[in-house]
């Protein structure tokens, strides 16, 4: 994994890099497939998912990129409260045709716009088959506007979080080094990557006590579901537990704009360099917003998921 010594040098270097590459997180224009979209999901509540995608957008934000938050989650809006977004509308004005995409995004700190209301996406199957042409249409333009897509999905069970998570090019999965939130994620995330053949997962340690702890528990996660999907899973970063994170959220902000120089944002710029790096070097084949949103309208109605055997629940499972 990547140390960042310096955050400022080491964001401008394996970040940015704005005058060499000028595109999506690296990846030089001409290579280009369209945005990226990128679907963060957990097996369990309370595991840092929101928290770890809003502060991710605003780094990213920070560093030149046009990024676009979709608020996945039935809560009150969380990731718009902490970059500081106040909407009016929701993804379902945009559904009722009484607001554009234009009207209905709102703009937070570090120039991300926030489109909240996410979690109702599978409301498009209640509209005529014309109806579900006309939004898609209209998603369309989030081509224009964003280098890179994210997706705060909401419960790991919803039809709606599988949809997301199954159209999107990349899936971020966030554990904690408690068991139940590793069978849980390492569940969801086996079981997405038996549905979606060229599904790229990358996954992440959250509230780790140590780097040799999250890494540890990570190798094996790795390891173990790269038996049966070899290079589709990779150990993408860590986040130790830091104070400042929830110090952070009582004061309704950005840990990355806060506190630039904690622990918890020094793991957060090596997690974006690593993805940068390692998960989106080039662009292929099925890939961009044009790809996820054909996707999206195949899996309305996404199939169940299929159960994972008992064996597998293994006693690397106990941080």
């Amino acid at each position: 994994m990547i140390q960042i010594q310096d955050q400022a040098v080491g964001l401008r270097r394996l970040i940015s890099q704005r005058a060499v590459d000028g595109g999506v997180l690296g990846v030089a224009p001409n290579l280009r497939m369209g945005t990226w979209v990128v679907s963060v999901v957990s097996g369990t509540p309370q595991s840092g998912k929101t928290t770890i995608a809003t502060n991710l957008c605003a780094l990213l934000g920070q560093t030149g990129r046009h990024v676009v938050l979709v608020d996945g989650n039935v809560s009150p809006q969380t990731c718009s409260r902490l970059l500081g977004a106040e909407p009016r509308y929701s993804l379902e004005d945009l559904l009722a045709d009484r607001h554009d995409l234009s009207e209905i995004l709102v703009s937070g700190a570090a120039g991300i716009r926030v489109l909240s209301g996410g979690a109702r996406i599978l409301a498009l199957k209640r509209l005529s088959p014309q109806g579900q042409r006309d939004v898609i249409e209209r998603l369309r333009t989030l081509e224009v506007l964003a280098d890179v897509v994210f997706i705060d999905t909401g419960a790991a069970g919803s039809t709606d979080t599988l949809a997301y998570a199954l159209s999107s090019d990349i899936v971020l999965a966030i554990a904690l080094p408690q068991r139940e939130s590793l069978l849980s994620t390492y569940s969801l995330v086996k079981r997405l990557l038996l549905q979606r053949a060229d599904l790229q997962v990358g996954w992440v340690m959250n509230r780790c006590t140590s780097l040799a702890q999250a890494q540890r528990i990570g190798r094996q996660v790795e390891q173990l579901l790269s038996r049966q999907f070899a290079g589709r899973v990779r150990l993408l970063g860590s986040i130790m537990e830091d104070n400042i994170v929830s110090t952070a959220a009582e004061q309704n902000t950005c840990f990355w704009l806060s506190w630039p120089d904690s622990v918890a944002a020094k793991g957060l710029s090596a997690l974006a360099a690593e993805l940068r790096t390692r998960i989106m070097p080039y662009p292929g084949a099925g890939r961009g917003l044009n790809a996820f949103l054909a996707r999206l309208s195949d899996h309305l109605r996404p199939p169940a998921l299929l159960p994972i055997p008992k064996e597998e629940e293994q006693p690397w499972l106990v941080a």
